[in-house]
């Protein structure tokens, strides 16, 4: 699903292999092998990205091609790809609403529809499937039979998913390119468009058949080409624009149907974004048409603001605040900042017991923080490597301390410690800086 061409520039014959991706897809079958590596296989097979999931929790799953794994140009140079697409900025949103948040991506380079139709059908009647029947089913993806062999835990995960987010249907539409210079390309467009909507809709109740009160949202396609006869000609560049609205208006066909069916199906909207930036949001320069960390931002956006009406971003920080803090999604606002101590956030007594909503004791005679919320109670002693739970210490690596603030002192406690020992989950997003905490 990436192209290799290197050229900063591409010449006007490379311009028509390039042409055929409509939204992220290539003509070179097959993905490399350094892409199965540790890192990338733990975070994009089928591995939760996110704790395991909790009763209560806001579950995530995401179906789809390369844009759901979050493929960038020159990630299969990486020794351990961490992707930031669109699927992760999903998951921050859903933290950002005060969501106890887990995410399981399924995503698979060049994945087609008819591939994605096969491989959530077989989860759904609970057969085997084999990984020649998935993209790079011939040995050159180490993921491609873990995922084949996922299809229980796909159908576990659908089965107890909140949301399920999709991009598919740019690997549908590769052969249609090489018709650019035959001039048959339209006509080929106008043939494949009925079975991509057949198939799409067989997906989609495939999700549907295995949990019939998830939230699906599937992104329309951007034409990634810009209007530039460098990339393509200015009639090919319509041709793709045109395809990319018939592509939309096939999925808003189908959410149409199933939402008069009663089921939660929606659109995001990503196409109209990318035009007239195709430059800023993707990597064609360099080759490849996969949406760069501009581009996936606009996605994850596009979806939020289908989702939950907004895309948030943490407050602007000072320079010598190094994270912000997010407690039930209300962001941490206040005039003593959280420190890094030792690795770990530390953050002010009063104000983080008063965000979480929890009563706060302190005894000044033994310099002991006591907090209790929802019949849990947590102590920490200034200085002490233990903390109590409900009575019985648990050893913490840093102790709470006190901090100058002006003339006075404040007690500053370590924020994970707090939270778990609260039952809070903890997440930090290394990716905007950003701690949350959430029931």
């Amino acid at each position: 699903m990436y192209s290799k061409l290197r050229k900063p520039i591409v010449s006007k014959a490379a311009a028509l292999s390039l042409a055929a991706i409509i939204a992220g897809g290539t003509a070179i079958p097959g993905i490399p092998a350094a892409l199965g590596g540790s890192h990338f296989a733990a975070t994009n097979a089928y591995a939760a990205t996110a704790e395991t999931t909790a009763i209560g929790e806001y579950h995530i799953v995401a179906l789809g091609d390369s844009l759901t794994v979050g493929y960038t140009n020159g990630m299969e140079k990486e020794a351990n790809p961490a992707p930031y697409g669109y699927v992760e900025r999903v998951y921050e949103q859903a933290l950002f609403q005060g969501l106890r948040a887990s995410v399981s991506n399924y995503g698979i380079l060049g994945l087609t529809t008819a591939e994605l139709d096969r491989y959530v059908g077989a989860a759904l009647k609970g057969e085997a499937i084999k990984p020649s029947d998935l993209p790079g089913g011939n040995g050159h993806d180490p993921r491609i039979a873990q995922l084949a062999a996922a299809t229980p835990q796909l159908f576990a995960d659908v089965e107890k998913a909140d949301l399920v987010v999709m991009t598919i249907g740019s690997n549908d539409f590769l052969t249609v390119f090489q018709q650019f210079k035959s001039g048959n390309a339209e006509q080929l467009i106008q043939q494949m468009l009925p079975e991509y909507e057949k198939q799409l809709e067989t997906a989609v109740r495939a999700v549907i058949g295995i949990n019939p009160h998830a939230e699906i949202v599937i992104s329309d396609l951007y034409n990634p080409a810009p209007n530039d006869k460098r990339f393509v000609s200015e009639s090919d560049y319509k041709l793709l624009a045109q395809a990319s609205a018939d592509i939309r208006t096939r999925i808003e066909a189908v959410v149409s149907r199933l939402k008069a069916e009663g089921y939660n199906t929606r659109v995001a909207y990503v196409a109209d974004d990318f035009v007239g930036k195709e430059v800023s949001y993707t990597t064609v320069l360099a080759g490849d048409f996969h949406p760069n960390n501009r581009g996936y931002e606009v996605m994850g956006k596009s979806f939020a603001e289908v989702i939950w009406g907004a895309y948030r971003v943490p407050s602007k920080r000072d320079d010598n605040v190094p994270i912000s803090v997010v407690v039930a999604g209300k962001e941490l606002q206040t005039a003593n900042k959280p420190v890094l101590k030792n690795s770990k956030t530390y953050v002010p007594m009063r104000d983080i017991t008063d965000a979480m909503g929890a009563k706060l004791l302190w005894n000044n005679k033994t310099r002991t923080a006591t907090v209790t919320l929802d019949g849990k109670e947590v102590a920490f002693t200034i200085g002490a490597k233990t903390m109590t739970v409900d009575g019985k210490p648990v050893p913490i690596e840093t102790p709470a301390y006190l901090q100058a603030v002006g003339k006075e002192s404040k007690t500053y406690l370590p924020l994970a410690a707090l939270s778990d020992g609260l039952g809070f989950q903890v997440v930090y997003r290394g990716t905007i800086k950003t701690a949350f905490i959430n029931k």
